[in-house]
């Protein structure tokens, strides 16, 4: 069919009227766009200082004032609290009141950022400080560390924190490290006062022992009866049903403690000095002197309780009934095995016991376990840890650490150089502590000859309170050159794992035994299923324990 002019047109008219969509614009919910607005963060502050000094009273207020102003005066920022631990130690996290108040509230979603001066007045136990940064950071909380600029929401923030925690917790060891010097000092010249006078003795106004009557007889009581042929357990027992006062208010009597007296020299007026010690590194903890280190014994010290021979004879008891129960020294059996005597319950700080365990037979599987759970998981709630896991941590822990070494260990090692002392300050340090010694002997004497009546009471307390500035500024003296004394013993160790990592290969495969007691010092198991790796330098290091599944 041919179409006219007029009808192809009309035609080309209406295809198009059928081609042709119609399109409507959708406006949105909301049309209109907010205006801009300053986010809202809830932030506090923590701040502490470790002593109960003037200057520190200061530094403890001065720091609050601070951060009160700060937080108030930015934008955006709604001040939550100020959090203070005044005269508290920085190693240990537990005794720190407000620190565990500011973690509560931030585990109860009541604050977005904390402000703190430093690393090291966070917390001085690089284990402590690194685990609250990681529960902080899963609960999308930032910490902002003022001196070292670090914020722990950024990367790389974890590992600046474990080198420079590490640091802060060699300045608290280095203190005790004086301390210990001090101390020792002390046992030689034989000038040590015993803060903890043995069952039977009190402490007179000189700092020497003299018998305390009423427990002197109960010491009595106890040498008889083991000499009339009872034994530790029915003496405690003997002294339980008598309702005798226990030692420094303990619940009962217990024959360890009945044999502790019997085997104490001080009852024949003798005296053995540093039978304990505090370990070295953080947490410091308290030990028996087992033969580490020297012992200081002073003959006819004090009064005696009971005589040189009653001594020896109940001795020679001692060692006879241990002789026939059978009771050998154990010692010879620990450090059998690789792991023995360095894995450590975070829990409960009890060492782990090896144990053999069947997965259907004769699959033979070995797992370390806490001995205090082992005893009563009432007590200690800490799970296993099979042997083959541990290994493979210490794997991973090295091929990460040794690929890794000059980006950790060399600028740690560097930052403890920079700490080193000088011969002047180890002058300077001895020279203050015999000093603060002569001020305390001349504060004695002072208060012996007002006793007297020797002198008046307005001169004495003038001429004291003369003693106590001098004496309040050479404590700070001391505090202050303490405190910038060098790190030898970090730095050597530093070093020497520096050689390690030099010297072996950066990636292996299998576990070696070598290498792991050449680096490791101890592993801690931790209770979120975490193994904490302690190095030979202090430096600890986390690895999660993966189990195939």
């Amino acid at each position: 069919m041919v179409l006219t002019g007029k009808q192809f047109a009309e035609r080309r008219v209406e295809i198009a009227q059928k081609v042709v969509k119609k399109i409507t614009k959708i406006e949105p919910v909301s049309s209109y766009r907010t205006p801009e607005r300053v986010d809202v963060k809830r932030v506090c502050a923590y701040c502490r200082v470790s002593t109960n000094s003037a200057d520190q009273k200061n530094s403890f207020e001065s720091q609050m004032s601070y951060y009160t102003r700060l937080i108030q005066e930015k934008e955006g920022w709604v001040l939550v609290g100020i959090y203070a631990d005044e005269a508290r130690s920085g190693t240990k996290i537990e005794r720190r009141d407000d620190f565990q108040q500011m973690m509560q509230d931030c585990r109860l979603g009541k604050i977005d950022l904390i402000l703190t001066k430093s690393i090291a007045r966070f917390a001085r136990n690089t284990v402590d400080s690194i685990q609250a940064v990681r529960e902080l950071k899963s609960l999308g909380i930032a910490v902002y560390f003022e001196k070292e600029r670090i914020n722990t929401l950024t990367q790389k923030s974890e590992q600046m924190i474990t080198i420079m925690s590490s640091i802060a917790q060699g300045e608290s060891e280095s203190i005790s490290t004086n301390n210990k010097w001090a101390a020792v000092r002390r046992f030689q010249n034989g000038t040590f006062v015993i803060s903890s006078p043995p069952f039977g003795y009190q402490n007179n106004e000189d700092g020497e022992l003299i018998v305390k009557k009423e427990e002197a007889q109960i010491v009595r009581r106890i040498f008889l009866e083991y000499l009339s042929g009872r034994g530790a357990y029915t003496i405690a027992k003997g002294l339980e049903a008598d309702k005798i006062p226990t030692i420094r208010g303990a619940k009962e009597w217990q024959d360890c403690v009945v044999k502790g007296i019997l085997l104490n020299c001080a009852y024949e007026g003798d005296l053995i000095l540093q039978k304990t010690y505090t370990t070295e590194g953080v947490p410091f903890i308290r030990k028996t002197n087992r033969g580490e280190l020297p012992q200081y014994f002073i003959q006819d010290d004090h009064e005696p309780i009971i005589t040189r021979e009653e001594a020896a004879v109940v001795r020679q008891i001692y060692a006879y009934r241990r002789e026939q129960r059978g009771v050998e020294d154990t010692s010879v059996y620990q450090n059998r095995y690789i792991f023995s005597g360095r894995i450590v319950c975070g829990e409960c700080s009890t060492n782990f016991r090896r144990q053999k365990i069947y997965i259907g037979k004769p699959y033979e599987k070995i797992q370390w376990c806490c001995y205090q759970h082992i005893k009563d998981s009432a007590k200690c709630g800490q799970k296993a840890v099979r042997e083959d896991l541990i290994q493979e941590a210490f794997i991973r822990l090295w091929n990460r650490l040794a690929s890794n070494y000059e980006e950790i260990i060399i600028p740690m090692l560097a930052a403890l150089k920079s700490l080193q002392s000088n011969p002047e300050q180890e002058r300077e340090i001895r020279k203050a502590e015999n000093h603060i010694q002569e001020l305390k002997k001349q504060s004695h004497m002072l208060s012996k000859v007002l006793t007297e009546g020797s002198i008046g009471s307005a001169i004495f307390i003038e001429k004291q309170n003369r003693l106590d500035a001098e004496l309040r500024d050479t404590q700070r003296k001391l505090r202050q050159l303490q405190n910038q004394k060098a790190f030898e013993w970090e730095i050597s160790q530093t070093e020497y794992l520096a050689t390690i990592f030099r010297n072996r290969p950066p990636i292996i495969e299998t576990f070696e035994e070598e290498l792991f007691l050449l680096l490791i010092d101890q592993v801690i198991v931790l209770p979120d299923r975490q193994l904490l790796f302690r190095l030979k330098n202090g430096l600890e290091l986390q690895e999660d324990i993966k189990e195939a599944g």
